[in-house]
């Protein structure tokens, strides 16, 4: 527990916050401090690296549930809203039914024809992941600058079971499908697209721009996939702060700490391309389209099979640790301390 006098740099009224997600520490002592009185029901409780949470609405019927918004995306930002929430209903072992969405429209830019138009592109995003829109709200104001989704998203446990987060162990190896940077790459070149065709030439951007589609940001069918084989101990979503800020929220979520070899993890060319016209980390870069798995070491070949024999590509990045080790990286400069991104990098550009 913290107090008035903590040396910390977190505290204080006058600490200005960066854009992105609050850092970790500060989110932790919030959550700690803040707690509402605790509710048996709820099985999957706040805490960091935990993205959603589960509640136990009777003997045999479990909820999950899943609240994100959408800040970065303006072209394609329902399909952002879908993926992102279903994403995170999937790591706890979940199938996405149910959306609850809050719009808020820019006064003085909205029309009838953009509103028209953003409820269509949320139908068909919903029809595609199989979600029910069940209510929400929608308004204009002068709080934002662009169209604003926020979304709420319920579904329930899959056949195996809710994968409760806390279960991984040191030692469980670190699987990522895909790639990293996957949405971060797909945002950054429908928002800049002029400048990077110019930088880039038409051919990368184009491709960089299909990665929301193709692969897509959905990592639903990949949890599913690899949840056909036992061993796995947990399941996280790559997002804010990319691959790097989500191996710390797995540890942490374990208590664990972890270690990641730097050439094993998988990066596209159009992400390295784009992050390095920008000068930003892939690391640190929203990385929706990947899945991260603990597995249990003897599960793991189990576990890449079953990614295999659905067409997802998996690597083997690294393990999970005793906590005293921290969270590291080994690469060329050897085994060095992994950062964590408390602002995505994509924030630094858009």
């Amino acid at each position: 527990m913290t107090t008035p006098d903590d040396p910390s740099p977190m505290r204080g009224a006058a600490q200005r916050l960066p854009a992105g997600k609050l850092p970790g520490p500060l989110l932790d002592r919030l959550i700690d401090t803040y707690r509402t009185k605790p509710d048996p029901a709820v099985i999957v409780t706040p805490g960091y690296g935990r993205d959603a949470a589960a509640i136990q609405v009777s003997e045999s019927v479990q909820l999950v549930v899943k609240s994100d918004p959408i800040t970065f995306a303006t072209a394609g930002a329902a399909k952002y809203l879908v993926a992102v929430n279903a994403n995170d209903i999937a790591c706890l072992g979940g199938i996405p039914r149910w959306l609850s969405v809050v719009l808020l429209l820019p006064e003085h830019e909205s029309t009838v024809e953009l509103v028209e138009s953003l409820f269509a592109d949320l139908q068909l995003a919903c029809n595609e992941a199989g979600v029910s829109v069940i209510g929400g709200h929608t308004e204009v104001t002068s709080a934002v600058n662009r169209p604003v989704f926020i979304g709420t998203m319920l579904g329930l446990p899959g056949k195996q079971g809710l994968i409760e987060p806390g279960r991984a162990r040191p030692g469980d190896d670190l699987l990522l499908t895909r790639w990293v940077g996957i949405e971060g790459t797909a945002l950054l070149a429908r928002e800049r697209t002029e400048e990077l065709t110019i930088a880039l030439g038409e051919a990368v951007v184009t491709r960089a721009a299909k990665l929301l589609r193709l692969p897509g940001i959905s990592i639903v069918r990949d949890a599913m996939a690899v949840l056909e084989a036992d061993g796995v101990t947990a399941l996280h979503d790559p997002t804010e702060g990319g691959i790097a800020t989500a191996i710390h929220e797995i540890a942490s979520a374990s208590r664990c700490g972890a270690e990641v070899l730097v050439e094993a993890v998988p990066v596209l060319s159009e992400t390295t391309a784009i992050c390095t016209h920008f000068g930003i980390d892939p690391w640190g870069v929203l990385s929706s389209g990947a899945l991260l798995i603990a597995v249990a070491p003897e599960s793991r070949q189990s576990v890449e099979q079953a990614a295999q024999a659905s067409g997802v590509p998996v690597s083997h990045i690294g393990r999970l640790t005793n906590p005293q080790q921290g969270v590291t990286m080994i690469g060329s400069a050897g085994r060095v301390e992994l950062r964590r991104f408390d602002t995505d990098e994509v924030a630094r550009v858009l």
